[in-house]
């Protein structure tokens, strides 16, 4: 029986505009990538990133900070995580610097529909190492099996797999509501 819904962030609770903005496919290992993973995992400031992707698409500061801040949280998808939230356990994973993602967290009031919340800079673990969802289970208190993973980055979700978590690749909330949906009623015959 699933017993905890864990989210993504950008790219399923946020838009992610940064992949656009860099020109770089966010399922591929190129420098952006491997960039936005050394702030993922704490090993640089969220200002030093901002200098950086900057410089690497010559672009100003103040550019790249307006991409950022035209970043929009999907009220829609924010709601129906607060009503999951009043039957399963809600979690969020997300690949993110701590300096960038808690004002936005605090602001949007999205602290109230998650039991945890799990920021990779935090832990200097990133997906999709295994620890990352292991941690998120043991803090959720519940078995790989009783979770569903939802995350728009696909080797992520093959990561989540490989534990045994449930697992749907974002594409849209329509698409993510639907087989979350059909997955919840067929554990439980209601949602």
């Amino acid at each position: 029986m699933i017993k905890a819904v864990i989210f993504d962030f950008f790219g399923v609770i946020c838009s992610d505009e940064y992949w656009n903005f860099v020109k770089e496919d966010k399922n591929a290992d190129g420098d952006f990538n491997k960039l936005s993973a050394d702030l993922n995992l704490g090993h640089i400031s969220w200002r030093d990133f901002v200098s950086e992707v900057a410089k690497d698409t010559g672009q100003d500061i103040a550019k790249v900070r307006q991409m950022y801040e035209s970043q929009k949280v999907h009220p829609e998808m924010v709601a129906f995580i607060g009503k999951l939230h009043e039957r399963y356990k809600t979690a969020l994973i997300s690949n993110a610097s701590t300096e960038h993602l808690a004002p936005i967290l605090e602001q949007g009031g999205l602290k109230k529909v998650f039991n945890e919340i799990i920021i990779s800079s935090e832990l200097g673990i990133a997906k999709p190492d295994p620890r990352i969802f292991q941690i998120a289970l043991a803090r959720l208190q519940v078995e790989p099996h009783e979770a569903v993973f939802i995350d728009d980055i696909s080797r992520y979700i093959y990561a989540a797999k490989e534990l045994g978590i449930n697992t749907i690749l974002y594409d849209n909330f329509g698409q993510m509501k639907t087989e979350l949906v059909r997955l919840l009623t067929n554990e439980s015959g209601q949602l």
